[in-house]
């Protein structure tokens, strides 16, 4: 697919079967993260209507670390992540991380209902999905309030606050890789150059880079 294709297609909030996530935090995800489960109409109502509740009261299973290869947690997890959304509500098919370092890391809300789990990166609400693998012994949910509890007692972030933040465009431990992958990455969607990213904290948004409180709504 040629990259005008590519662009055309997610302005008008199709589904793009292959993209590179080579720079998270650049193109983020416009839209209700809740109601973003409706998308996905292979997961029953009855257990999309049981993820969007835990969504919308915070109670989500673990926050896990993605990495290039892996995404780790209490729970054990494919590494592959797919149907990701992103900017005003296009979905990706199969999301790649190839272009990452080793050293690249971010952050994940999961919430899991009846085997099937919904991943929300901190750095970009890129409503997801992954595979929990099985175990023997199931997580507890967690809570906004608990776990923020817990994060004030240890001196670290609450990660829920993460999701209400506007991401610095920064996203990667080492600011991330401009793709030469044959798919089109979210950071060439977004009109986004090579070295638009910085990986300083205080750095300003990249083009498509800012969150806006959700309009609310669907996807039809």
């Amino acid at each position: 697919m040629s990259m005008l294709a590519a662009i055309a297609l997610a302005a008008s909030g199709a589904a793009l079967p292959q993209c590179s996530w080579d720079r998270p935090g650049v193109n983020p995800f416009m839209g209700d993260v809740v109601a973003a489960v409706d998308r996905y109409r292979d997961i029953p109502a009855p257990v999309r209507e049981r993820l969007k509740a835990r969504m919308q009261k915070r109670s989500y299973d673990e926050m896990v670390s993605i990495t290039r290869d892996a995404i780790v947690g209490k729970a054990r997890y494919d590494a592959q992540i797919r149907d990701m959304h992103f900017g005003q509500g296009s979905v990706c098919g199969t999301v790649t991380r190839a272009r990452w370092t080793d050293k690249m890391q971010e952050r994940g809300l999961v919430y899991c209902e009846d085997g099937h789990c919904i991943l929300v990166p901190t750095v970009c609400r890129n409503v997801s999905r992954i595979t929990r693998q099985q175990q023997p012994v199931a997580i507890a949910p967690a809570t906004a309030g608990n776990v923020a509890s817990a994060a004030r007692e240890g001196g670290e972030e609450d990660p829920q606050a993460l999701l209400e933040l506007e991401p610095t465009g920064a996203g990667v431990l080492g600011g991330g890789a401009p793709s030469t992958a044959a798919e089109p990455s979210f950071a060439q969607i977004a009109g986004v150059t090579p070295g638009a990213v910085s990986t300083g904290a205080t750095s300003p948004v990249p083009a498509g880079g800012g969150l806006t409180p959700p309009l609310g709504g669907g996807f039809r």
